[in-house]
């Protein structure tokens, strides 16, 4: 008979992976053992396995919830707007507030996808491709009256991208900087150069 599933199974299973982001933000996947997970959720090593079947298992579980969940807020936060500018102000906002929110679930996010499986990766990639696809239709969308190739409007997207990725790097909550003041620093910034490119 299979073993039945407690009514908060879902949420233990969640609360292992909010604490593998812990230690593989902290120490990198390759450096955590699974005996160091369950050391973080205070559970034996054996009580893991029935809610994921290994390492590599919570790592994928931890990077599909993280990009799925993010992908949603992005997509939400645009929707939600009328304008392209206010759309991208929604768009640095989510990544932003989620970037500070949960530091280390998004430092595994950005630096250690390279430990999944081909299989795993391709699955990932798609959805990251769908949240990377949203900001180059946008930032396009900034400037209609310019001609960007998709090669170029990638790059920019990337680079825009370069300056929210890497937050929870150096960004400390305490200090005087304030979440909506770095979202607004951040999408001035990229749009003022935005509006300063030449039209062919």
């Amino acid at each position: 008979m299979a073993r039945t599933r407690a009514l908060d199974y879902e949420d233990r299973k969640k609360d292992i992976l909010k604490a593998a982001a812990v230690l593989f933000a902290r120490q990198g996947y390759s450096e955590t053992l699974l005996e160091d997970i369950a050391t973080q959720c205070g559970v034996k090593k054996s009580s893991l396995y029935h809610y994921h079947r290994s390492k590599h298992a919570i790592l994928y579980g931890l990077i599909t919830w993280k990009i799925e969940d993010l992908a949603w807020k992005v997509d939400a936060a645009i929707e939600a707007e009328h304008t392209p500018e206010a759309k991208f102000r929604a768009l640095t906002t989510t990544l932003v507030n989620e970037y500070i929110r949960v530091p280390e679930e998004m430092t595994v996010l950005i630096t250690q996808m390279r430990y999944l499986n081909k299989t795993a990766m391709r699955s990932v990639i798609v959805i990251q491709e769908r949240i990377i696809n949203r900001a180059v239709l946008l930032i396009q969308s900034l400037r209609p009256d310019v001609e960007i190739t998709r090669k170029k409007v990638t790059a920019m997207a990337m680079l825009y991208f370069g300056m929210t990725n890497w937050i929870p790097v150096w960004y400390k909550p305490s200090g005087s900087i304030k979440p909506a003041d770095l979202s607004a620093m951040i999408a001035d910034t990229f749009l003022n150069g935005v509006r300063q490119l030449a039209i062919d």
